[in-house]
């Protein structure tokens, strides 16, 4: 499943996904950056993601 998918499924909430440079992984929650692959260093796993996601909006 991808983590589109499990966001959605474990949120409820709409996941918009848009095409960016190779190499870069960004996850932003109204506008505000939460997660950058670049500045981590690594590939985040489904509840890396759902975890940042739940600590940085108003669910």
């Amino acid at each position: 499943m991808s983590l589109k998918n499990n966001v959605e499924r474990e949120l409820g909430i709409p996941v918009r996904v848009r095409t960016g440079a190779p190499g870069s992984f960004r996850v932003l929650v109204d506008g505000e950056q939460i997660y950058s692959i670049k500045e981590a260093g690594h590939s985040p796993n489904p509840a890396e993601i759902i975890r940042l996601i739940r600590r940085n909006a108003s669910l």
